[in-house]
């Protein structure tokens, strides 16, 4: 069992008019609140005989709780207020992991599991580790005996070619640990510390960081240690021009577009190309240095558009955006098709109505990539031909972040009457504020906000916040990760049960149809839902809890007619 070792504060977790008569074990009023403290996970590595493996380099780089999972960042800005170190493996293949007991500081909500990475000189894994934490066991990681292989790059004659041009894109995990790290050996180029089993290749030479001759995607079936080398040939890049479609004013403002190879359907990570360019004011763009046999998928942004989504994409989730596929020969202008994004005004205001400045508002479309995965909606704006020798990759896509080259239309700041306008395509959208002094109330165990947004009307709203730590995220951590999904051993367990799951759709559903998501007779009934979700799972003191929040509602109702009853 973890303990905290120093409690500090003593939170009270409602407004004042909320007071009542329950006693002490019928109400939650007080939770106690602990600073952050440093955690531990032993690890220990071995090989596939059961041997231990020393000195291998265990390094956690993610973590996740009920809001989902996320990079832990180096750069001292990160949730937990910590940052991640690594650990080596003694002789006895064992290493101590620290992480934070808190994700997040400010919501006190709890790490449930940590992410690693571990590198070997001589052993290597298929993927990052995830470990459910806290936990008392030593959590046992099996490597696997490196694979290396050697490829004799075939070129036609070049007066100026020479061997450190050529790079080795691979679909191997490690690779983001080692930014794709080769080595030139006379003729060849040598690729180690590469797990046994099927793995994408992609030989590309850069001349000036730039593309400009590629092999084509191959795979090969690798063994332990070395393997039979191979003459690969390179081919000339070739360039895809295009333009935005007409309804785009012209010229066009802040226009980019962002494109990617289009991997086979897998269940195992694939080699893909990336790259982004600019819009030329008249609507042309020009991706120079593209693999020539591949096909291409692009996405786009201006000032006011995007790039429309196919219309069979659409169907199948159209919530997030979905890109053009283009396929080989790429020897004829393309056009993007555009849909309009549309302004959307957020009045932001206190519980007593005052406007609230300076607020950052902020909104998360994404896009769905054909066979890779989704991302917020054109960022990072990265290249494959930056990811070569960059010391830290992870490093270099959250700069690509938190340095956006243009301005974002999903963001804004609230001005001096509290109002921010951000732009959206059509749809149903969350939106999230970020203030030193006010949040969202929490609903559903997430601060957010939904916006519907109609092509044929103005988008107008009105957000009420509340003042920074009326209520914590961290109250809320088991029952986010049963309603959103998140990994959790509880939440698994208790998810399990058919009836269980059948009571958390109800009370996700009583939540989303109520006219006020705070009303306190909904809140009532819905946390009663949620307390016999649990107490049905066997955990009576998560239902207990619920339970007392049911009645703490029951009062403030109460509260609230006889206030109304008197005005009367």
């Amino acid at each position: 069992m973890m303990k905290l070792s120093l409690l500090t504060a003593v939170v009270l977790l409602f407004a004042v008019s909320d007071r009542c008569s329950l006693s002490a074990e019928e109400n939650d009023l007080f939770t106690i609140v602990g600073e952050q403290t440093t955690q531990t996970i032993a690890v220990q590595v071995t090989d596939p005989n059961d041997d231990p493996i020393e000195g291998a380099v265990v390094t956690p780089w993610a973590l996740r709780y009920s809001q989902g999972h996320g990079h832990w960042l180096s750069n001292g800005k990160d949730a937990s207020e910590m940052k991640p170190e690594a650990a080596r493996t003694d002789k006895h293949g064992i290493a101590n992991i620290s992480y934070p007991f808190y994700r997040d500081v400010a919501e006190k909500s709890r790490t449930l599991q940590v992410s690693v990475h571990v590198r070997h000189e001589s052993f290597c894994l298929a993927d990052a580790i995830h470990m459910d934490v806290p936990s008392d066991d030593v959590f046992e990681i099996e490597m696997q005996p490196a694979a290396s292989i050697l490829f004799r790059p075939l070129i036609e004659p070049d007066n100026d070619f020479t061997m450190d041009q050529i790079q080795v894109l691979r679909s191997d995990i490690g690779s983001l640990e080692n930014s794709f790290r080769r080595e030139i050996q006379g003729d060849q180029v040598r690729v180690d510390n590469l797990f046994p089993g099927e793995c994408d290749f992609l030989l590309v030479r850069l001349v000036d960081g730039e593309p400009t001759h590629f092999s084509e995607i191959f795979e090969v079936e690798l063994t332990p240690g070395a393997n039979t080398p191979m003459d690969v040939a390179l081919h000339s890049a070739t360039a895809v021009s295009g333009k935005l479609a007409d309804n785009v004013p012209r010229p066009v403002v802040d226009g980019r577009v962002l494109a990617m190879t289009v991997p086979p359907k897998s269940a195992r990570e694939r080699v893909t190309w990336s790259s982004w360019v600019p819009v030329n004011a008249d609507g042309t763009f020009l991706i120079e240095g593209w693999p020539r046999d591949q096909s291409i998928q692009i996405i786009g942004l201006t000032e006011n558009h995007r790039v429309r989504s196919p219309e069979a994409a659409q169907k199948l989730n159209s919530r997030h955006g979905h890109p053009f596929i283009f396929d080989p020969p790429l020897d004829t202008p393309i056009t993007l098709e555009m849909e309009s994004l549309h302004v959307c005004r957020v009045q932001v205001k206190s519980l007593d109505d005052k406007p609230l400045r300076d607020v950052k508002v902020t909104a998360y479309p994404n896009v769905s990539w054909t066979n890779w995965g989704s991302q917020v909606y054109g960022t990072p704006l990265t290249r494959s031909a930056d990811f070569f020798g960059n010391p830290d990759l992870l490093a270099y896509f959250q700069n690509q972040q938190n340095q956006p080259r243009y301005p974002s239309t999903f963001v804004d700041h609230t001005n001096k009457d509290g109002i921010a306008r951000i732009k959206l395509p059509v749809g149903t959208w969350e939106l999230y504020v970020d203030d030193d002094r006010y949040e969202v109330p929490i609903v559903l165990g997430r601060r957010n906000f939904k916006i519907e947004v109609p092509n044929d009307s103005e988008n107008s709203i009105v957000m009420r916040l509340v003042p920074k730590g009326t209520d914590l995220l961290g109250d809320y951590d088991k029952l986010a990760g049963i309603v959103f999904g998140c990994s959790t051993r509880d939440g698994e367990r208790i998810c399990a049960l058919p009836e269980v799951r059948e009571k958390m759709d109800d009370f996700v559903r009583r939540i989303q149809e109520a006219k006020d998501p705070k009303d306190p007779k909904i809140l009532s009934e819905a946390f009663m839902v949620v307390s016999d979700a649990f107490l049905k799972g066997g955990d009576q003191e998560e239902a207990a809890k619920w339970r007392r929040k049911s009645l703490k509602m029951k009062v403030k109702l109460t509260q609230a007619i006889s206030k109304e009853e008197s005005s009367n």
